[in-house]
């Protein structure tokens, strides 16, 4: 081999083994993006729904969107999630507090590239999300819807009641009067303190009445001394108004105050009554009104429906009203529901005062709800 030849091969295989330049690193594979999320079971009526994610890493997150309809819709609502104090993510979503229906929801990702993807439930197989609602409420909503969901009410009311006639002598004395009422009701069904309201009445009146001059029995043959004495005539006209209270589902209670005045001056009276079943079933009534100058009244009243769109009621009373004797009263209603507004009532009875005198009761009543 020549000289130069070596020279050359000397030459190549330095060359192959300088030292190369080094390589660039290759970059780190992308961390991929991670929702995690703790689906709700339940929650209050009227209370909003919030839910709760942690997104990692938080800096590759475009949006976290959630998907929500009530049960039974067709379109989902959308609702974004928004970066929290905690540095967690939530979504708010109202619930109204007459709605009962469950809600149904799924969530979706988009990462800052634009890719979106499913990353809970879906819209085939959403979750759902339980209203649980209170049991007053329920109870409250079902008398409303009992009523055609009609709040107020106004009602007109007369009733004309004969004790009958009775003779002190040779003087026959009538024992009779009339009522004319008309009143406002508003229902509440509103719960406070653990009570509900159930409705406030506010109305007027006006009594007119003619009774005899003295305690009856007398004799037959009482003579009267200086000439018989005059029937007395008395009346009331007077303002009321009432609060019903439901102290549960079968039981409820009624306070009444009244103010108004007639010839002998100011009157005032007051009256309490408990309900013993449902508002609008069959039940029992215990009550008691007392009215100054003019009397007392106690009353048990049995109330049922078993009749469609009439219901009615009977009642014993006990009353010394308007300013008479002590006397009984058996009573008889009925009211006819002609449409879910319009009602018209009818009352007939009979009531004594002493054995041998007695006369009907006739009473007409009508109301108009909306």
């Amino acid at each position: 081999m020549t000289s130069l030849s070596a020279a050359t091969a000397l030459l190549l295989w330095l060359t192959t083994q300088a030292p190369q330049a080094p390589k660039a690193p290759a970059p780190p594979p992308r961390a991929s993006l991670e929702v995690r999320h703790i689906p709700l079971a339940q929650v209050f009526s009227g209370r909003e729904i919030i839910l709760e994610a942690t997104v990692t890493p938080a800096s590759r997150l475009g949006a976290l969107i959630a998907h929500h309809r009530t049960a039974g819709e067709a379109a989902f609502r959308e609702t974004a999630f928004t970066l929290t104090t905690e540095g967690d993510y939530a979504a708010h979503i109202p619930v109204p507090p007459e709605q009962h229906a469950p809600v149904e929801y799924y969530l979706t990702a988009r990462d800052t590239e634009g890719k979106e993807s499913v990353r809970f439930a879906s819209a085939e197989h959403p979750h759902t999300v339980l209203i649980q609602v209170k049991d007053g409420v329920l109870e409250s909503e079902a008398l409303l819807a009992s009523y055609d969901h009609r709040r107020s009410r106004v009602s007109l009311f007369a009733e004309y009641v004969d004790f009958g006639s009775t003779r002190a002598g040779t003087v026959r004395y009538l024992d009779r009067y009339y009522r004319l009422e008309a009143d406002y009701l508003h229902r509440l069904l509103t719960e406070v303190a653990g009570v509900r309201l159930n409705s406030i009445r506010i109305g007027v009146g006006h009594l007119r009445a003619r009774v005899p001059p003295i305690q009856l029995p007398v004799p037959a043959d009482w003579p009267p001394l200086e000439g018989p004495p005059r029937t007395v005539r008395t009346g009331l006209d007077y303002g009321f108004s009432e609060l019903d209270v439901g102290l549960s589902s079968r039981f409820g209670f009624t306070t009444k105050v009244m103010l108004g005045g007639n010839a002998e001056g100011f009157s005032a009276g007051l009256g309490g009554q408990l309900r013993i079943g449902p508002a609008r079933g069959s039940h029992v009534e215990l009550g008691v009104e007392t009215t100054s100058g003019l009397g007392t009244t106690g009353t048990v009243r049995l109330a049922w429906d078993t009749v469609t769109r009439v219901p009615m009621s009977a009642a014993l009373q006990v009353t010394d009203f308007p300013d008479g004797p002590a006397g009984v009263r058996l009573l008889y209603s009925a009211d006819f529901e002609l449409s879910p507004a319009l009602t018209l009532g009818a009352m007939v009875g009979y009531q004594a005062r002493i054995s041998i005198s007695g006369g009907p009761t006739l009473g007409l009543a009508s109301s108009y709800a909306w």
